[in-house]
């Protein structure tokens, strides 16, 4: 299934500025608001038209949610939406994922979920929402963005709808599968200032200006982006989300996918392939040609290459939340702290200025009295396995120089010891789990958990001086 998780640029600026004229002013204490947007005639009949706004879709009208209009909006509101609405209040098991999440930006992103009820489709002019057509109809379907509010603030803007709220649920985990998308949208409203370094997401995505999970993206920091956030949906969504990570990698066939019409297309022409023909985007995105989609084997693929796909970031994240010190809250704060340091600059959103954030922290509490009492309890994990870790996902496809080229582009201000001891081991880490990544099916979890053994060893363990 495709995930489409982003705004077309075009129409963004109307849409920055018409939202920009009806939401409040400046808004200084962190907070989440809500829009519910639905049919004209709903919404005219429960509000009165002086109250509703436009600039959302053609017919269909909006009203901030608050104190005065909340027992309305509950009577009227589509089931979804308002499980949706209920959902992120205060207090509540999605809500306080959210509320981590906004501790990427420093609390200095304020959030607006924009609720909409498309039971019945969209028209032709589907206005702020990005569309997909199911049965004949024309649904909204979940994106997110975010843009300057001034004063060092920003406003993020997360795109939900009744239809694709179905469509979702329906999905391994039910509603949670749903909570999940929410958790992924939020998170891209935590990442400020360029997206991309090619000036518009839609060249990331390809010809077809969107993404699949399994897909070669045209560069690492949206890759890393999209795929820290399926992480945090599949921790609320666990352990469903976990269970389609390890299908995916034990998969030995083709399962990455990459669109002819992509920038990274040539740089895997020669990589051996399948590839399938297929319609052009229309309107096309680059005029002419042959347009085809080509998959590939894991091992095929250049070790470098892998850190393009979406899943390298969600298993990534996803593996060491799972096993390091055996304490998921912990590691789930470290990679919260991670992200943290990448809200603002896009050149610091890769996968190897993670290991390096991640391996810090992780030697800085193995000095520590509590880290300490884990080492001697054998439950304390070495700093140099988010080095093996991503060595892993990559089987081991880059050379010593390779990786260490790819973790020093980031300019780190700090190196952990792991930095210049995972070297002595990485050889036999790589022959501890060469039978597990040559099975078929890949026994990539086995691998994992192998490799964290490994690095729970008294003697792997480095602490900070």
């Amino acid at each position: 299934m495709r995930n489409q998780y982003e705004l077309p640029v075009k129409g963004t600026l109307i849409l920055l500025l018409f939202l920009a004229l009806m939401l409040p002013g400046s808004l200084f204490a962190q907070s989440i608001n809500f829009y519910y947007a639905a049919p004209t005639n709903t919404m005219v009949n429960a509000f009165g038209a002086a109250n509703v706004s436009g600039g959302f879709a053609s017919g269909f009208r909006g009203i901030l949610v608050g104190a005065g209009n909340v027992v309305k909006f509950k009577q009227i509101a589509s089931a979804n939406m308002l499980k949706t609405y209920e959902d992120l209040q205060a207090g509540t098991a999605l809500r306080k994922h959210v509320d981590k999440l906004l501790k990427i930006a420093d609390g200095k992103v304020d959030v607006y979920y924009i609720l909409l009820d498309d039971r019945n489709g969209l028209g032709a002019n589907s206005g702020i929402f990005v569309t997909d057509t199911h049965n004949g109809k024309k649904i909204s379907w979940p994106v997110a963005w975010v843009s300057p509010a001034g004063g060092g603030r920003y406003k993020g803007y997360v795109n939900l709808s009744e239809e694709s709220s179905n469509l979702m649920k329906a999905l391994p985990g039910g509603w949670k599968a749903w909570e999940s998308v929410v958790l992924h949208e939020t998170n891209h409203t935590q990442y400020v200032g360029d997206k991309t370094k090619w000036g518009s997401i839609h060249i990331t995505y390809g010809g077809d200006k969107s993404h699949w999970t399994s897909e070669f993206l045209g560069d690492q920091e949206l890759a890393f982006e999209e795929g820290i956030g399926t992480f945090f949906g599949h921790v609320r969504n666990d352990p469903e989300g976990a269970k389609g990570e390890a299908t995916f990698f034990s998969r030995t066939d083709e399962r990455y996918a990459l669109e002819s019409w992509s920038v990274l297309a040539p740089n895997l022409y020669r990589v051996p392939h399948k590839e399938k023909t297929r319609t052009p985007p229309t309107p096309p995105a680059t005029p002419g040609g042959r347009y085809a989609v080509r998959y590939y084997k894991w091992k095929d693929v250049p070790g470098f290459y892998i850190l393009f796909s979406e899943s390298t970031s969600t298993g990534f994240h996803l593996y060491f939340w799972k096993h390091v010190n055996g304490n998921k809250d912990q590691a789930y704060d470290m990679i919260i702290k991670s992200a943290n340091a990448m809200w603002k600059d896009r050149k610091k959103r890769y996968l190897a200025y993670a290991v390096n954030r991640l391996a810090l922290q992780m030697e800085a509490f193995a000095a520590t009295a509590d880290g300490q009492a884990a080492k001697a309890a054998g439950k304390l994990t070495s700093s140099m396995y988010p080095f093996a870790l991503l060595d892993l996902l990559t089987h081991f496809g880059m050379s010593d120089e390779e990786y260490k080229k790819e973790y020093e582009r980031n300019y780190p201000d700090k190196h952990p010891q792991a930095f210049t001891k995972y070297w002595q081991h990485r050889n036999p880490v790589k022959q501890l789990v060469k039978a597990d990544l040559d099975a078929s099916p890949i026994r990539f979890e086995k691998a994992v958990s192998s490799v964290h053994q490994y690095f729970q060893k008294q003697e792997t363990i480095l602490a900070a001086p």
